[in-house]
């Protein structure tokens, strides 16, 4: 062992081997526009729901349900939209998707079908 080192871990041993570091943050950190939320427009995911049980890619609204995760009654919920009068569904379709805000939501295009008996 070298003359002057102790083993009781004295500072003297760290001495030549100290150093600085400066960070520098920046006092405002600027919105990252992947962390927006987006909506979905109800009536583009039940167009989407429906092409995907008559193109075949599921068979049916319980395995359609499976794979998006919810019940089998949201599915149907969803789907109960496009019973919707046309000119309703042309208007929300206009809007866009996905949607910035939550313009209109699910549950409120729901009891407008409630409402009014459509034929089926």
């Amino acid at each position: 062992m070298p003359k002057g080192w102790k083993l009781s871990g004295s500072p003297d041993c760290s001495v030549d081997r100290t150093f600085t570091s400066t960070f520098y943050f920046p006092k405002k950190i600027p919105m990252s526009t992947q962390n927006r939320r987006l909506y979905r427009n109800p009536i583009y995911l039940a167009k989407e729901y429906k092409t995907m049980i008559e193109s075949g890619e599921v068979k049916n609204q319980a395995e359609l349900a499976k794979l998006k995760g919810i019940s089998r009654a949201r599915v149907t919920q969803i789907l109960n939209l496009l019973k919707l009068d046309k000119n309703i569904i042309d208007n929300l379709e206009q809007i866009g998707d996905p949607m910035d805000k939550k313009l209109i939501s699910e549950r409120e295009l729901r009891k407008i079908i409630h409402q009014i008996d459509y034929p089926d």
